[in-house]
């Protein structure tokens, strides 16, 4: 393998000089060439070693570098020298390039503000010489992008605790008993991410690490990691750059707290849907936590194999708002239990969706119709260019939801509709008189 240039100044890639087969070991790193804590703390000044503890692992590994980096002797000097010097993450974007991302909500998960809070509480005090803001920031950044969490090997002797402390501090716990340690691993973070043509994986199972194959790569092809199924709005915001290769794993967010104001403010357009005063919508939230289906937020995606585009959480909520009283109350003296899909999905429940979710697209200053004409341009910025795809990209998810929810036929005799008696003694949604309902059978939740 080797380590090439890539075209028009996009960075690095590792490509492969020779075939690989299946399971194959293409570079292996030993643990001590990987920097943490467990490597690298022995090695700062005792003011900065006895701050660490009191640090997250991501805020400890900054001050390690940051340390690091400024000793003349330092081993790390050589691998500090080749990681880059400048980041498109959004934390660096000025406030006209954020506001290219409109509506997106990723804007407010940047959380730069926080940061630096941190960094003047726990940083700052140290004195380190020259260390900025800044600095700071750059190298929190770098960690974000390019660092992994790999399991635990203790490096320590038996009898040996210097360091038994601080681990802990900074060692978190990650999938059960297992617990990791936030790691720079040189070479293995100059490899590029792709979903799609993810060819190689980091094993940690040996004395050194592995980078090793999860297919057979031929003589000439880029060796590529994975970030995993992550929406280009979180690859903008963690690595700086987006890519149409994780386009099918973008999500559109609806807030509960905008639903909640359409319906306190009937701002709905559903027609003869009936007022529930703030008293009864606080009940029925109440409902939908205890039914474990309220969230702050809803994730809405492109449908596919993996699911529809729309949650049944988001459903159910939606539902548990819309439910006559009869029903509501069955529900939440556990009579019932909130029903399956099919039966969640019903019209009303869709009609009130489609305004939610164009209520929400239409929070984007532009349509995907002028996204598509502005993103052909080959004049804008690099940044902007990145913005206008993020935001087309919910979009879009936005509008697969609409579809979605435009396409709901279930019946809407559960639903809080206005019921017109006929002379008959049936009413015009579908229900018996009430001495003709018999009492419901408690059912299984999402059966």
């Amino acid at each position: 393998m080797e380590v090439q240039a890539m075209p028009c100044g996009r960075g690095r890639c590792i490509v492969a000089t020779a075939d690989f087969d299946d399971d194959e070991i293409v570079f292996s790193i030993p643990r001590k060439a990987v920097l943490n804590v467990q490597t690298a703390l022995p090695n700062v000044n005792t003011s900065v070693s006895q701050a660490i503890p009191d640090m997250p692992s991501w805020l400890g590994l900054t001050t390690l570098m940051i340390s690091e980096s400024f000793r003349q002797d330092s081993k790390w000097a050589p691998y500090f020298s080749v990681l880059p010097q400048e980041l498109d993450s959004l934390v660096f974007w000025s406030d006209s390039e954020l506001a290219e991302l409109q509506a997106s909500t990723v804007a407010h998960k940047i959380g730069k503000v926080k940061a630096e809070e941190m960094f003047s509480q726990h940083i700052a005090p140290l004195g380190l010489t020259d260390c900025s803001t800044d600095m700071c920031h750059r190298v929190a950044s770098i960690i974000m992008a390019y660092a992994f969490d790999i399991p635990e090997k203790i490096s320590t002797t038996e009898g040996d605790t210097s360091l038994g402390d601080v681990e802990d501090e900074l060692i978190s716990d990650d999938e059960g008993d297992e617990k990791t340690l936030l790691s720079m691993i040189p070479l293995a973070d100059m490899l590029n991410a792709d979903a799609a043509r993810n060819n190689a994986r980091l094993c940690c199972d040996n004395e050194d690490l592995e980078m090793r194959t999860i297919k057979p790569i031929a003589k000439g092809e880029e060796i590529f990691n994975d970030y995993g199924q992550l929406p280009r709005s979180d690859l903008l915001r963690r690595y700086g750059y987006v890519t149409k290769n994780y386009a099918i794993y973008d999500v559109a967010e609806i807030s509960t707290e905008s639903m909640l104001t359409a319906f306190r403010n009937g701002t709905i357009q559903t027609p003869n849907l009936e007022h529930l005063s703030d008293q009864d919508l606080e009940r029925r939230v109440e409902l939908a936590e205890r039914e474990g289906v309220y969230e702050e937020t809803y994730d809405l995606a492109h449908p596919g194999p993996d699911g529809p585009s729309i949650p049944d959480e988001l459903l159910a909520f939606i539902y548990l708002l819309l439910v006559d009283n009869e029903n509501f109350e069955s529900i939440t003296k556990s009579q019932t239990s909130v029903p399956s899909r099919s039966k969640l999905a019903t019209e009303l429940v869709g009609k009130v969706l489609v305004d939610l979710l164009r209520a929400r697209e239409e929070e984007y200053a532009t349509t995907i119709e002028e996204d598509d004409i502005l993103e052909a341009a080959e004049s804008i910025p690099r940044r902007t260019k990145m913005a206008i795809q993020v935001r087309l990209g919910e979009k879009q998810v936005l509008r697969d939801a609409i579809r979605e929810a435009g396409s709901f036929r279930g019946d809407n005799k559960r639903m809080r509709l206005p019921t017109v008696t006929k002379t008959n003694g049936t009413v015009q949604n579908g229900k018996r008189r009430g001495e003709e309902v018999s009492k419901p059978i408690k059912k299984g939740r999402f059966q």
